[in-house]
């Protein structure tokens, strides 16, 4: 008798705590609306009970631009707080006002419409739909899952819809660019399905706009659901400069790689090593469009010596520090590196029948059903001698000389005949780190010239300014008269003299020896062409 009480009680139990359960998981839903508004979306999220406070999920979205227009509620370091419960509440999301290197832009403008990130809506512990409310005119894309990723909200003119995806094209995108970007998307497509495999679990769509605020001149990203948005600042993309045009005809291949590689599986060191998945979308994106008659040999000889010297340039001589490859250029500069020592290995190895989109199949297919793929998986598909070793595991002072002793024995031939670019980048980031007490040792090419990425610690070159002319040498046309000019104030221990482009001028202390910069020239190289089934 007493068991059997005890059975029921037990089963009661369950039995209310299960309903429970149900019911608070039910009550942790929100439904979220957005839709276009005078500055930008406005978005209202509608819980199912009421609560004095909610924060956003991620808190990595930049939110500095959201406004709450429901009366009594505040937003402060992404949580929206009331001194009375609510349920119900509206913010204007206006569009981001700068890229930030790898975060994903909250809201994009492309002409009159809008790209949204769903995820940036998403509030800790509750599960959430967002529906995109198009007025007369709008369209919305994707159809379905917008809160897992991009979401178009716009005018339906703006679109093409074409056989592997549809295109968002601003209105201010020259022809020139859209023909790019869209010829690009559809043939990337077809490269990779026909070596990847064909089953992506969605539509894909293409987001074209010169509406991005800037600073670097062109970005681009992919989410979940599928959406590629591309981004490019200024006026000039009608006809672009020279340095520009060479990874611009890439760029599309670059994105497109990741609805293969980086959406619809889980990256297992998207944060701790995205030089993995970001090096192979950037290095495959190569191998496709030297196959694919988009750039020719000479070109992606001269983009791997680029990215060569970019890894050279951060890693130096130091032992490996797997923080140095989590942001900035030397996620890509590294990571095609590792990629190109990998395919030349493993063509080799096979006589040409297999190369780097051979062992991306095997590894994408392995762990596709599985929880996804990661460093790990992909050094197990190396042989165990492989280059890729030195640059992971080696002594830092052996890295370069190992490096470039693999890369000859691979049938590359290395050259070190620095140009512009590398004169440039050593003069700043030199005199950066003799002016930084914390962060900010890079620079941008913008539309105005050389912009330093500097924070409120480097002394006289705090706050990011534009250069007009340093040593009075223009940083981008002069590069090496300037970074002569500042090798010679530097072994001095003299001050060198900038002048910005607001008109100030200033001294900035340099009491350490410019270095001469070492940047390999790729002079011969095995044939990045590769079969196209």
């Amino acid at each position: 008798m007493t068991s059997n009480l005890i059975g029921v009680l037990a089963a009661l139990s369950l039995a209310i705590g299960t309903a429970a359960s149900a019911l608070s998981q039910a009550q942790q839903a929100a439904t979220i609306e957005a839709r276009t508004a005078a500055g930008g979306v406005a978005v209202t999220w509608r819980l199912a009970q009421p609560t004095t406070e909610v924060a956003f999920l991620d808190p990595a979205i930049i939110r500095n631009l959201w406004t709450v227009t429901t009366p009594g509620l505040t937003l402060a370091d992404g949580v929206v707080k009331s001194d009375r419960p609510f349920d119900t509440f509206q913010i204007l999301i206006a569009p981001d006002a700068a890229e930030v290197d790898r975060v994903y832009m909250g809201l994009t403008r492309v002409g009159a419409g809008h790209v949204l990130y769903g995820p940036g809506l998403e509030l800790k512990g509750m599960d959430a739909e967002l529906t995109a409310q198009p007025v007369a005119g709008e369209t919305t894309l994707p159809q379905a899952d917008a809160i897992k990723g991009y979401a178009y909200i716009g005018p339906e003119a703006a679109v093409t819809r074409r056989d592997g995806g549809a295109v968002v094209t601003g209105a201010s995108v020259p022809a020139s660019l859209s023909k790019l970007m869209g010829d690009g998307f559809l043939a990337a497509q077809a490269f990779y399905g026909a070596r990847l495999g064909r089953d992506l679990p969605y539509q894909p769509v293409l987001i074209v706009t010169t509406d991005s605020p800037g600073p670097t001149t062109f970005r681009g990203d992919v989410t979940d659901t599928g959406v590629i948005s591309t981004r490019f600042f200024g006026t000039s993309w009608d006809a672009p400069a020279e340095d520009v045009a060479g990874p611009l005809s890439t760029f599309v291949w670059h994105e497109t790689f990741h609805l293969w590689n980086g959406h619809g599986l889980t990256l297992k060191d998207g944060d701790s090593a995205p030089w993995l998945h970001e090096g192979g979308a950037e290095y495959g994106a190569l191998v496709a469009a030297a196959s694919s008659g988009v750039i020719d040999e000479a070109q992606a000889r001269s983009s791997l010596a680029r990215r060569l010297n970019g890894c050279r340039a951060t890693l130096k001589d130091r032992d490996y520090d797997p923080r140095r490859l989590q942001s900035g250029s030397s996620v890509y500069d590294c990571g095609v590196l590792i990629q190109w020592i990998a395919d030349l290995e493993v063509r080799r190895a096979s006589d040409g029948r297999r190369d780097i989109l051979d062992l991306w199949k095997t590894m994408l297919d392995a762990r596709r059903a599985g929880d996804g793929y990661g460093v790990a998986d992909f050094r197990a598909l190396l042989p165990a001698d492989s280059g890729a070793n030195i640059l992971l595991d080696a002594p830092g002072a052996d890295r370069w000389t190992g490096i470039e002793a693999r890369l000859t024995a691979l049938g590359v031939s290395l050259v070190d005949q620095p140009g512009r670019g590398d004169y440039r980048r050593a003069a700043l980031v030199h005199l950066n780190a003799q002016n930084c007490t914390g962060g900010g040792t890079g620079f941008y090419q913008v539309r105005e010239g050389i912009q330093l990425d500097t924070t409120d610690k480097c002394g006289v070159l705090s706050g990011s300014p534009v250069l007009a002319s340093i040593e009075d040498h223009d940083p981008y046309a002069d590069a090496e008269a300037m970074f002569v000019a500042i090798q010679t104030r530097c072994v001095e221990g003299l001050p060198v003299r900038y002048r910005f482009q607001d008109g100030q001028a200033v001294e900035a202390v340099c009491k350490a020896p410019l270095a001469q910069p070492k940047a390999w020239v790729v002079t011969a190289a095995p044939a990045l062409t590769t079969r196209a089934t």
